[in-house]
C-alpha cells in the first residue's frame, strides 16, 4: 500500500495530549485558558514590556563570538 502526501491532510491532525485547558504561566504561574500545550505563557506576560523587548532569534544563522574568523 503507497500512501501519496496529497492524501493525507496535515491541517486537521493534532497530538492526543494537544487539548485546551487551564495551564500555569511558566513565567508567573498564574492560571490561564490555553488552546494547546503550545501555549504557556498568558496574554498578561507576552504584553509585558519584558517579554516584547526581548532578542528576536533573527535569521537563525547564529551569533559570533568577536575575534573568530571566518573560514
Amino acid at each position: 500500500m503507497t500512501i501519496k502526501s496529497a492524501d493525507i491532510d496535515f491541517g486537521t491532525v493534532k497530538a492526543v495530549a494537544d487539548v485546551a485547558g487551564e495551564r500555569a504561566c511558566l513565567r508567573c504561574k498564574s492560571t490561564f485558558w490555553s488552546e494547546g500545550f503550545g501555549e504557556r505563557i498568558c496574554s498578561r506576560c507576552k504584553g509585558s514590556s519584558v517579554w516584547r523587548s526581548a532578542i528576536h532569534e533573527g535569521s537563525g544563522r547564529g551569533r559570533r563570538r568577536s575575534g573568530d574568523r571566518s573560514s
